[in-house]
């Protein structure tokens, strides 16, 4: 559960400190406010990819910070990292060039390890997430999530790696000594010139999101170098004023409250001063620099022309160079013996599969009926939901040999049909959060993010989803941001943000609403007036009263 979230300087949020409680936090406000912002900045925490648009104007670096508590981490991750108290805390901070930094209980952590973090602590569903949900390799992963089925899933995955190693071996034990000689030399020239590039993951999206402000760095020195002399004569004009104010202050009391308004420009100008010199000194850099940066991405762009669409793809293919080169290496085995090898691991490969596909469906046949169980309390009439797996002994890859589709009608009379197929947006929502609702119950992961679930639904469904999330945050920490006052009135807690401006740049804010200020704020969700009426806020009130709040 997440128990304190610190963000600085992140995109439209200048310094925010919050505190959410347990059960069902509601995020409310005008449409740009920033709500997402706050979901957006909870991800980087936690491993999302960033670049330096995510820092608010003129600040030299963004921070976000997080406390949780401990109580749901796995021994393992708790282990690994040294957590053993009841809470531990998790900081990561980008600066203008989109390098970040990172630390899990004040020790140093990489993205791949806080986004490993990440997936054991808060899970998001995003406005856009439903659409994962119409792929079918998304559907079987989440049947062996609900299943509790990654273990046999893996032990498939690895008798399908070691039956195709075996192929290899005996492709090479087939052909002749000239073939397989000049197939290694190209094997092991591929895997040095992937090897030599010494690839890192993230490395390539960190330099093309410092590239734009390498090739124009004298640009920017230039313009905040003038900017900045602008800026300090300004600063030391204010400050002269100022003294001259505080002169007429002491003969007129009366001016003081224009001496005052000039000291608090004078120090924000003062301090604009020093903060564009810091950025002009970030910016400017040496030809060597750019160079640098430039011949690696050149690399990266000639390693994926040749071996895959992007680092990761390249990075795979290094690893299938390497186990074909290994194979053709390796002739100690006859092709009998191989063969022999063969049988018996294509032998285990089908019976772990067979296996797995049993225990798919048993378990598809529990999800159907719960989720057609969790939809009929989300306005779903007489829904029909069916998770299909259909098995081919004759296609039996890395993942089994299942084909596991999800079939949907929410109409009398009409035939199951897969769900991409058939269901409308909000109907999508909805079952998206009767999914995650059940599989809430199979995972121990503490918070879970509803970036407006309830979008394409209306006010009855509303409420009905509603009732479904503050069901779910009887179990879990829940962050749902949302547009209607329908499911806003089911919070546990409710935070209001809204935008301001700050020397000139946008700011968000975020206030935590008491009751009073909770019913103003559900009234003119309801009527879409700043200033509610009485009218309004009767039917505010009933919605908190019938929620039980």
């Amino acid at each position: 559960m997440l128990k304190k979230l610190s963000i600085r300087n992140f995109a439209v949020i200048d310094a925010l400190d919050l505190e959410p409680g347990p059960g069902l936090n509601i995020f409310t406000g005008e449409t740009g406010a920033g709500k997402s912002i706050i979901i957006s900045a909870l991800g980087f925490l936690l491993g999302e990819r960033s670049g330096s648009d995510i820092l608010r104007p003129g600040a030299a670096s963004a921070e976000v910070e997080g406390e949780f508590d401990a109580a749901g981490l796995p021994p393992a991750a708790a282990e690994r990292w040294g957590i053993k108290g009841g809470t531990f805390r998790v900081r990561r901070q980008a600066d203008p060039r989109g390098r970040t930094r990172a630390a899990i209980n004040g020790a140093a952590a990489t993205l791949a390890q806080l986004s490993e973090l990440g997936g054991h602590l808060v899970d998001f569903h995003g406005q856009n997430e439903h659409q994962s949900l119409l792929k079918p390799e998304i559907q079987r992963d989440l049947l062996d999530r609900y299943g509790r089925l990654e273990k046999d899933a893996a032990a498939v995955a690895g008798a399908w790696g070691a039956a195709r190693a075996l192929e290899e071996a005996l492709n090479a034990v087939s052909m002749s000594e000239d073939e397989r000689a000049r197939l290694l030399d190209l094997y092991r020239f591929q895997l040095g010139e992937i090897e030599a590039a010494e690839l890192k993951p993230g490395e390539e999206e960190e330099l093309e999101t410092l590239w734009p402000r390498l090739k124009n760095s004298e640009k920017l020195f230039s313009l905040s170098g003038d900017g900045h002399g602008l800026l300090d004569d300004a600063a030391s004009a204010a400050e002269k004023a100022l003294e001259k104010l505080k002169g007429l202050a002491a003969v007129d009391p009366s001016a003081e409250p224009l001496a005052g308004r000039l000291a608090s420009a004078a120090i924000e100008l003062r301090d604009l001063t020093g903060e564009l010199r810091s950025y002009g000194k970030s910016v400017h850099c040496d030809p060597g620099e750019v160079d640098r940066v430039l011949s690696r991405l050149e690399k990266f762009k000639s390693l994926k022309k040749k071996y895959g669409a992007d680092i990761p793809a390249v990075l795979a293919r290094a690893e299938e160079l390497r186990a074909k080169a290994a194979s053709l290496e390796d002739m100690t085995l006859d092709r009998s013996e191989i063969e022999k090898k063969l049988a018996a691991a294509r032998a285990k490969l089908e019976k772990l599969a067979g296996a797995l596909h049993e225990k798919r469906l048993a378990a598809a046949k529990k999800l159907s009926a719960e989720i057609i169980k969790e939809a009929e309390g989300l306005g779903f009439k007489e829904v029909r939901f069916s998770v299909d797996a259909a098995y081919d002994e004759a296609a039996i890859s890395s993942t089994g040999g299942d084909c596991v589709e999800y079939l949907f009608t929410a109409n009398p009379g009409y035939p199951l049909r897969p769900l991409r197929y058939t269901a409308s947006g909000g109907e999508m929502a909805r079952i998206m959060l009767a999914l995650k609702t059940v599989l809430s119950r199979a995972d121990r992961i503490g918070s879970q993010v509803f970036d407006e679930v309830d979008a394409g639904v209306g006010a009855v469904t509303g409420r009905l989803v509603g009732q479904k999330l503050a069901k779910l945050a009887g179990e879990k920490q829940l962050f749902c941001i949302t547009h209607l006052p329908q499911v806003a009135a089911f919070g546990s807690v409710h935070f209001f943000v809204e935008k301001d401006v700050k020397a000139g740049v946008a700011a968000a804010a975020v206030r935590r609403l008491d009751a009073v200020s909770r019913e103003l704020e559900i009234a003119r969700m309801l009527g879409g007036k700043k200033q509610s009426t009485d009218l309004g806020l009767k039917h505010a009130r009933e919605l908190l009263a019938e929620a039980g709040k």
